[in-house]
């Protein structure tokens, strides 16, 4: 086959790859704001806010681009630029693979058509799998963290392969921005990167290290987003209003404190606490089907033990170690979408090594015509796992969490002062209000961010009429009386939680879906479209019944027996096994 044939195949190759996987996940996005940080990181890209610790810049500039597009609303922009990466992600690990074969030394056995269908097939099937699919189809940083960890890895090694030190400083540039868009991440699976242009780098005798090392700060100047974009927002005379903007990143220890995600590492013993590692050997299976998962350790053996590709095969189990550690420290939580998105590299290289099995076993097959049609199948056998979206991970229908926050916020009263603090529920309002400009009448806090730095300050400048109540929440004051005096010219709504003393609890009237100083106090049931919903999609499923369920907890204190008999139904519809309800039934008897 001559040179022009085989680049041709190759990129046709690639095209392929990139078109499918972008296809797959751009029929799955969401049509509206979801769950986890969906909502958040959506709106953040929307208002150039400052989203979660540690930033979150890369991401909320990469959607930003995706964010000027004239199609869908803002959360679908968001999802598409999370496609787009993911699709992405897809195409490096089809490089890499095509690499691999020839790190193996299989060009002379295995056809140039046979090589590429097998680097098609395993590309596939990572980019099918339902954890790459769930963070490639909603407004996260997952799909392009893996997308920027793979293409500065493929950068390292083609740099040592072609003793050429130019990629390898684009890597340590590519690595910076992985570092301002998920640090930890970005850091354990970028060693695999460093692992493999090492050797190059050192023969440089030093000048070649300082380069790199000028490129990966040139990167991380992209941080200085962070405090620039906070001066023109908390400078503003409402503090940046509905924006998204957390901590005060201004100043060195405000910019520290946002950098180094205090908030998440002083819960860790919490996340830990909830955390199964022991599930990690079993999730590969799960994403990428037990039979080619299980190729994986003999791709790796035939790579480690061959001179010609034991360099490169340490890279790749550095980075894939890398990405793996990443995913236990976060707190590995099969059942947590995200965790799946710390472990997508981790996903890509076991694919790797599974088509490297495939393809060293190509290269002694006997039956050479058998070679293409083996590989053939695969790529078909990929092909069958795309997915479908209106299917979980697919979340083509995933509407609930738009129909939730909706319904919440229309009901409440007109110039209500609205107390939330469950996450989830904080992310959605946000969106809802600086998106779509839902409910400027209402004065919002939320609860859980008035301890964080700024929040508190900048919120009364937005809304000065809750800043006594700010004030008494971080004083450990929040009370009746403070309720009451708010809500002599404002009605005041608290969302359930498990942070208010039981004492205050037992003070509050149940008011609709939320608890005040008075009001009318029968809740709205979920609809039954929206329960059935919520049990095809497992994160709609766990939000809807957490708010259910603290709300269940509180009726139980007040001993209200029909808002518990409403909320008992909506349990055992959306979570019947679950061990907390039992015990709550059990704690909260009622007559029938």
């Amino acid at each position: 086959m001559d040179t022009h044939v085989t680049i041709d195949l190759r990129t046709w190759g690639a095209w392929l790859v990139g078109l499918l996987a972008f296809t797959a996940y751009a029929l799955c996005v969401t049509p509206a704001p979801y769950f986890l940080d969906s909502a958040e990181l959506a709106a953040a890209t929307f208002g150039l806010g400052v989203a979660h610790p540690p930033g979150e810049v890369t991401a909320l500039l990469w959607g930003k681009l995706f964010d000027l597009l004239p199609l869908g609303n803002v959360a679908m922009r968001a999802a598409l630029a999370q496609a787009t990466a993911g699709s992405q992600a897809a195409c490096f690990l089809y490089a890499l693979t095509l690499d691999a074969a020839e790190w193996l030394d299989v060009d002379g056995r295995v056809p140039m058509l046979a090589r590429v269908a097998t680097a098609v097939g395993t590309s596939l099937i990572f980019a099918f799998a339902p954890g790459v699919v769930i963070v490639s189809d909603r407004a996260e940083v997952y799909a392009l963290q893996t997308a920027l960890s793979l293409v500065a890895l493929w950068l390292s090694l083609r740099a040592a392969s072609r003793k050429d030190p130019r990629p390898a400083l684009l890597a340590s540039l590519i690595i910076a921005l992985g570092v301002a868009n998920h640090s930890l991440l970005a850091g354990l699976v970028g060693l695999g990167a460093v692992k493999a242009a090492w050797p190059l780098l050192k023969r440089g005798r030093g000048r070649l290290i300082g380069w790199a090392v000028i490129a990966f700060l040139a990167g991380t100047f992209i941080h200085f987003y962070l405090p620039v974009r906070a001066t023109a927002l908390l400078g503003a005379p409402d503090g940046g209003g509905d924006n998204v903007v957390w901590g005060d990143p201004r100043s060195p220890s405000g910019l520290w404190w946002l950098l180094s995600a205090k908030t998440f590492t002083s819960k860790q013993s919490v996340v830990q606490g909830q955390a199964t590692p022991w599930d990690l050997p079993f999730l590969p299976m799960e994403e990428l089907g037990e039979l080619f998962a299980l190729l994986a350790p003999a791709g790796m053996y035939f790579m480690l033990r061959s001179h010609r590709s034991r360099s490169q095969a340490m890279a790749l189990v550095v980075a894939m170690g890398g990405s793996m550690l990443a995913a236990l420290i976060g707190g590995l939580s099969p059942s947590n979408p995200d965790n799946r998105g710390y472990l997508g590299s981790a996903f890509a290289l076991l694919a790797l090594f599974s088509g490297s099995a495939l393809l060293f076993g190509l290269g002694i097959l006997r039956f050479q015509r058998l070679r293409p049609i083996l590989a053939g199948l695969l790529m078909l056998g990929a092909l069958t796992q795309f997915p479908h979206p209106e299917q979980y991970p697919g979340l083509r229908r995933a509407t609930v969490a738009q129909a939730a926050t909706e319904r919440a916020l229309a009901n409440l009263p007109i110039r209500a002062a609205f107390f939330t603090n469950h996450f989830e529920t904080a992310f959605l309002v946000a969106y809802q209000r600086l998106v779509e400009a839902s409910r400027p009448d209402v004065a919002w806090a939320h609860l859980a961010f008035a301890g964080g730095p700024g929040y508190s300050e900048r919120l009364s400048l937005a809304q000065p009429d809750l800043a006594p109540s700010l004030e008494a929440y971080r004083g450990r004051r929040f009370s009746l009386d403070v309720l009451r005096a708010l809500d002599n010219h404002r009605p005041v709504r608290i969302e359930a939680d498990i942070v208010l003393p039981p004492t205050l609890r037992q003070q509050l009237t149940p008011c609709g879906d939320f608890w005040g100083v008075s009001g009318p106090a029968a809740p709205q049931l979920l609809p039954p479209w929206m329960l059935a919903a919520a049990l095809a999609d497992p994160q709609a499923r766990g939000y809807l019944g957490w708010r259910s369920y603290i709300d269940a907890v509180w009726s139980c204190d007040k001993r209200d027996e029909s808002r518990l008999h409403q909320r008992f139904a909506e349990l055992q519809a959306l979570i019947p096994q679950d061990a907390r309800f039992a015990e709550l039934k059990a704690r909260c008897a009622i007559r029938p």
